[in-house]
């Protein structure tokens, strides 16, 4: 195959350079990384350290020996477990710290740690210190009121009395609104990262597996390990990337500051998060495969140069959190990444090495191969993207911004099968008794394949596009805040109310927001409950909405200051009204997972 040792010296300097950026940015992020200072002292609290207190604080006071910087973490735990409390605020003269209680602690020993930086944003030590709860109390948790919802702007959160018309936000205008959000400094680079490294990943993937299943030769020609090679580089450097962009989204940090691995611990605390720096890890393992491809064909090796590379595609799968049925999306969408990699993978293989030029048999039983096992990964890409599609929008399609790239995403999809049929057609009539590529059979069949693969990465560009949107089946209620469960809604006819209960769902601290659409007015009071599931030790949570939620409008608890919904499990929801006409009380159930 001789057109693969004529193209060495480009593919050699395509994967120096790659490696060369590569190193560029492991060597910024080494330079980033705090370096070694001496830590903070603590010289003072409130509660002062193994204090005795009757009740919880509302709220804690750290004084430091030395100015404090922009990035402060406080983590406590009580009785051996973790307790969620609110952010740190530093005071003006940068030397105090704040801590908000919004749930009292409970009865017993709690800790609490400050982990703090200096004004350079290096980390800086850590403080600690413990006391002692004598009382027991159900934590309860006052959300604010907010304004009514402008579908022309976006949302904001402020202590005002809601007496207007309830704040039902148009979905289109919420969205459109958040995308063109000027706080989102990394948007543009996150997204062309994850296209980057869909691709890259998808392609390593498809590719090993074209070569198991129908072309096993493969590894034997320099060309193909030069190209596996170079699509891992450049994987391994986009899902890099990916985790410096995603945590400078996620803590609001500089991306300077995020090129630090140590800096993307943060991303842990949600599936995309850990999906993500999961991925980092297995495509930095793939390379144990793309040095030496032909483990991928050792029967003692070939279920882990196999199975590497396929859980790096699954975690795509697993981008999108919230919602209605989460499992099924995340099983869904494991299935929709694998399907899509085995059928993308192996057609950018044909086009970039099988068919770059004439050759022996195998490149027509590589052909062939492909041809046996497009189909069926079509058809489970269809399948499950439909099933994504019904989960996510809601047959919304139409309404906002992401409904209408499903459906243009849908109609390249059938652009797509279409030519892939009319391929495949052609490879079963032309080459059924073929025994060689010839050069223009080669020439012809790129061609085809050329056009699918554009057609799959356009379909990527809309992917990566969507998941900068909010579908319709995760609800946006004008405030910024994605709500995974919206179906809490509780309809009052003796208390003459009506009213929905949001949460953004997960183990942990929930933001809430609760709507009322009815009465206009004369609310006395809105009470929700959260029950815990039978057999646990997790507290009930109470919470309680401000007096000036007194008719239509909405509150708003942040989830910096949520209710500690601790344990996964069947929760119970009940919610108390009080009107003019009475009081009543309803309750669902919703699980927490």
């Amino acid at each position: 195959m001789g057109h693969a040792i004529s193209r060495s010296d480009r593919a050699r300097r395509t994967l120096a350079w790659l490696l060369l950026t590569l190193l560029s940015v492991a060597t910024l992020g080494a330079l980033a990384a705090p370096t070694a200072s001496a830590s903070n002292t603590l010289v003072s609290s409130v509660p002062a350290n193994n204090e005795t207190l009757a009740t919880s604080p509302t709220s804690m006071t750290f004084t430091f020996l030395e100015p404090l910087g922009p990035t402060n973490v406080a983590i406590a735990t009580c009785n051996g477990e973790a307790f969620p409390i609110g952010g740190v605020t530093v005071s003006p003269d940068r030397l105090t710290a704040t801590v908000s209680v919004p749930n009292p602690f409970p009865k017993g020993s709690c800790s609490v740690v400050v982990n703090v930086s200096s004004p350079d944003s290096s980390a800086n030590g850590s403080a600690g210190i413990t006391f002692n709860i004598t009382a027991d109390a159900a934590p309860v948790a006052t959300a604010a009121t907010v304004a009514p919802t402008d579908p022309a702007a976006t949302a904001s959160t402020v202590a005002v009395t809601a007496t207007s018309t309830a704040p039902v936000t148009d979905p289109a205008a919420a969205d459109d609104a958040a995308t063109a959000d000027d706080e989102d400094r990394v948007g543009g680079p996150l997204g062309l990262s994850r296209l980057v490294a869909t691709l890259a990943v998808a392609v390593l993937f498809g590719s090993i597996v074209l070569i198991v299943v129908a072309w096993p030769e493969g590894v034997e020609y320099i060309l193909t390990v030069r190209f596996l090679r170079t699509v891992w580089v450049v994987a391994l450097f986009a899902s890099v990337c990916v985790a410096i962009f995603l945590t400078a989204q996620t803590t609001g940090g500089s991306v300077g500051a995020s090129l630090s691995p140590t800096a993307w611990i943060d991303l842990k605390d949600s599936v995309p998060g850990l999906a993500t720096l999961a991925r980092v890890a297995l495509v930095a393992g793939c390379g144990w495969v793309v040095m030496r491809p032909e483990r991928c064909l050792d029967q003692q090796s070939q279920l882990m140069a196999i199975g590497v590379p396929a859980l790096a595609v699954a975690t795509f799968g697993l981008s999108r959190s919230g919602g209605d049925l989460v499992l099924v999306g995340y099983a869904a969408g494991v299935l929709h990444a694998l399907a899509m990699a085995v059928w993308l993978g192996g057609v950018v293989l044909l086009t970039r090495v099988v068919l770059a030029g004439p050759g022996e048999d195998d490149l027509v039983h590589a052909v062939r191969g492909f041809s046996r096992i497009s189909a069926p990964a079509l058809i489970v890409t269809v399948a499950t993207g439909v099933v994504l599609a019904w989960r996510l929008d809601r047959g919304a399609f139409l309404d906002t911004s992401h409904g209408r790239l499903v459906l243009l995403k849908g109609l390249l999809v059938a652009a797509m099968v279409a030519v892939a049929v009319a391929t495949r057609q052609f490879v079963r009539s032309r080459m059924r008794k073929a025994d060689s590529m010839t050069a223009p059979m080669a020439s012809r069949l790129r061609r085809a394949t050329g056009i699918e693969a554009t057609g799959g990465l356009f379909v990527l560009v809309l992917t990566a596009w969507m998941l900068s949107l909010t579908p319709a089946g995760l609800v946006d209620t004008g405030d910024g805040v994605d709500y995974a469960y919206d179906q809490g809604r509780f309809v009052m006819e003796d208390a003459g109310a009506d009213l929905t209960v949001f949460l953004t769902g997960g183990v942990g601290p929930n933001g809430v927001r609760v709507e009322v659409d009815t009465p206009e007015s004369g609310l006395s009071s809105v009470q929700v409950t959260f029950r815990p599931p039978d057999v646990t030790l997790a507290p009930t949570v109470v919470l309680t909405m401000p007096a000036e939620l007194s008719g239509t409008g909405a509150a708003v608890l942040p989830e910096s200051e949520g209710v500690p919904l601790l344990v996964a499990g069947v929760w119970t929801m009940e919610v108390t009204v009080t009107t003019a006409t009475g009081t009543q009380t309803l309750s669902k159930t919703f699980v927490l997972a």
